[in-house]
């Protein structure tokens, strides 16, 4: 970043020019009683956990098609995040997969959505409460800004999760697992509702088991910048308390320390 590059974007910071979504201020509050968190993903390592025994006293956050899960209105997140549409999701797409969202997701859950889907979200979620976010930010994280851009739907939820200021956060059901040759696989079957299925459906996709052989190294270098990405939200640590792990025993994601739990 060039010196005046970085002299605009301190000008436009003291002057409050860059905060976009005065909003999502209330997050911090809505949710300041929690200490402990979960980030429940859709990976196939999720069916073997029994998630009706999740702690009552902390927050969950769900993400993507998670809403499919057969016990989603037992977990009852408080918060579903949905990363934002990009190529070749068609409004089409999105807007199916928002509709089936609706009807899954018990009815307090939050939602949350990028910035160019926030419209969108507002026609569906018509009774909820949705809270757009940004990209292309940077330390410190802070929703009313935009945040540091993810590689991957997780990243999101974690900043967020530090931002309403939680201590503690596990992650459940977060393989990323793609470097094998069996696929991109789920929890849920991509030949019933999920964004895969509408994908399909609309004919955007035809094979909907992507990643699946052998990978090529660009796809390699894609992970490693995941993996560094990840491992950088362990310093969020320095600034206060707050600690990361990988909760789910049936998961080899090690970009986090392992903690047992009993589910």
């Amino acid at each position: 970043m060039t010196y005046l590059k970085r002299l605009k974007k301190k000008i436009n910071a003291i002057l409050g020019r860059d905060i976009l979504f005065p909003q999502n201020k209330v997050l911090e509050h809505l949710f300041s009683s929690y200490s402990t968190g979960y980030i429940l993903g859709s990976a196939p390592s999720i069916n073997q956990l029994d998630l009706t025994k999740l702690d009552k006293k902390s927050l969950v956050i769900s993400m993507g098609n998670f809403h499919e899960h057969k016990d989603i209105k037992i977990i009852n997140p408080q918060i579903h995040v949905f990363a934002a549409s990009h190529s070749p999701i068609t409004e089409e797409v999105f807007r199916n997969w928002f509709k089936r969202a609706e009807l899954k997701l018990p009815k307090q859950t939050i939602i949350m959505v990028e910035i160019k889907d926030f419209e969108l979200a507002k026609q569906i979620f018509k009774a909820r409460d949705v809270y757009p976010y940004a990209y292309g930010g940077e330390l410190p994280i802070d929703f009313t800004k935009r945040i540091i851009s993810p590689t991957t739907i997780p990243m999101i939820a974690i900043q967020l999760g530090y931002y309403i200021g939680l201590e503690e956060l596990n992650l459940l059901g977060i393989d990323h697992n793609w470097q094998n040759t069996e696929g991109y696989l789920h929890f849920y079957s991509h030949d019933e509702p999920s964004l895969e299925y509408y994908l399909k459906e609309s004919g955007v996709i035809r094979d909907t088991l992507a990643f699946k052989g052998r990978q090529s190294k660009e796809r390699l270098y894609s992970f490693y910048k995941t993996y560094k990405l990840f491992e950088s939200f362990k310093n969020l640590n320095n600034n206060r308390n707050f600690k990361i792990f990988n909760a789910d025993p049936n998961s080899y994601f090690d970009a986090f320390d392992k903690k047992e739990i009993d589910l």
